[in-house]
């Protein structure tokens, strides 16, 4: 590995945005984690967990949870916990990005076979997705925002739908990426301001609905009064999260299927292409150090075998073999993608613009929820 300065706890080399190091040339990252995990109390969390499962429970609707199932490992877990651990009644909801890989369909469908669960397939009008993604890719340089996207959509939609009071999903502080703007970037005011030149109004919002702070105070106010709020909870930040542990329970219970155990998001068969680009974008940046450095610092993986791995990852940075099949499958020619490396989110948004657009937004969402359990008596 060429000589790059990196954290001496973890792996993020001095080329990450915004890395500072202190005497023992430990990152601020890896301060910033320690902050947030290095003591977290799990039976604690996990005690308050249930009640708010029970709670969920107490409603008696037709579903106790809703939970974003993409087949992948975490969201597969999240479902199994919330099923045979916790006595929920969960409905999981897929959104069909057109990018599902055969491991993912297989592992969808065993799962809410074996599990007993209800279980919906959202797919939106393949000509106006596929719109989407080549702009993104032809303007931005990136792909993924459309779908982070529609799976916010189908998670918001069957909610309001069914009135289901919680959301649990399989996202983590702890143990993902947690990218910085700087490097990578999924909010809807970017992606509004990418498409809106080529789409109209209406197709856009066909796929991009508003965020809670978004809406407006009585709005909010509203949704209380009529018992229509939710709960949103990232279950791998409540209990511990062990990736391999994980996938011997998962393949072991639900027949579960990988074609890799090291790889992350097998459920997508362009993933490869996500890191990829981004590493283009981003010279010597090596988008996997994040993930690592997060095992690291959770104690799933040693500094040594992230380096190692790290290492393997830089030396096998060529073109993923599934580009032709992408390109093709979006109307794209490889000259659309030669200068990626040129485009970025930065091109669209700056921090500032996606701080919420009213002022104090945030508060008056938690305002709205405090007024409204006074007017209740809750």
């Amino acid at each position: 590995m060429s000589a790059v300065t990196r954290c001496s706890r973890c792996v993020l080399s001095e080329q990450f945005p915004n890395i500072r190091y202190d005497g023992d040339g430990v990152c601020n990252y890896c301060h910033d984690w320690d902050r947030a995990w290095k003591d977290f109390d799990f039976e604690r969390s996990e005690r308050r967990l249930v009640r708010l499962f029970e709670t969920a429970k107490a409603k008696k609707r037709r579903y106790d949870c809703l939970v974003g199932f993409s087949g992948g490992r975490d969201s597969t877990y999240v479902l199994y916990l919330c099923k045979v651990k916790y006595g929920l009644n969960p409905l999981a909801v897929t959104f069909n990005n057109g990018f599902l890989s055969e491991f993912a369909v297989e592992n969808i469908m065993n799962s809410v076979r074996l599990l007993g669960v209800d279980h919906v397939m959202h797919t939106i009008d393949w000509s106006l997705l596929k719109r989407m993604y080549r702009t993104m890719m032809l303007r931005a340089g990136e792909f993924c925002s459309v779908c982070s996207a529609g799976i916010y959509l189908v998670r918001q939609h069957y909610r309001d739908l069914y009135n289901i009071p919680l959301i649990v999903n399989g996202a983590s502080a702890r143990v993902d990426e947690a990218s910085p703007f700087e490097v990578n970037c999924t909010h809807p005011v970017y992606l509004r301001r990418v498409l809106r030149e080529s789409f109209a109004p209406g197709e856009i919002d066909r796929l991009i609905v508003p965020r809670e702070y978004d809406l407006g105070l009585w709005d909010l106010v509203k949704r209380r009064l009529l018992d229509r709020g939710h709960t949103a909870v990232n279950l791998p930040d409540q209990v511990p999260w062990h990736n391999q542990e994980i996938l011997d329970t998962l393949m072991r219970e639900l027949g579960w299927r990988t074609p890799d155990r090291t790889k992350e998001h097998v459920d997508c068969r362009y993933a490869a292409l996500k890191y990829w680009f981004r590493n283009q974008q981003m010279p010597g940046f090596v988008f996997k150090q994040e993930k690592l450095s997060q095992l690291v610092r959770d104690g799933q993986m040693t500094r040594d075998a992230a380096l190692a791995d790290l290492e393997k990852a830089i030396a096998e940075d060529a073109e993923p073999p599934v580009l032709d099949a992408f390109l093709d499958q979006l109307d794209l020619a490889r000259d659309d993608v030669a200068d990626v490396a040129g485009r970025s989110h930065r091109d669209f948004v700056t921090k500032e613009d996606l701080v919420p657009r009213r002022p104090a937004a945030l508060r008056a969402v938690l305002g709205a929820k405090r007024l409204a359990g006074r007017l209740l008596g809750r």
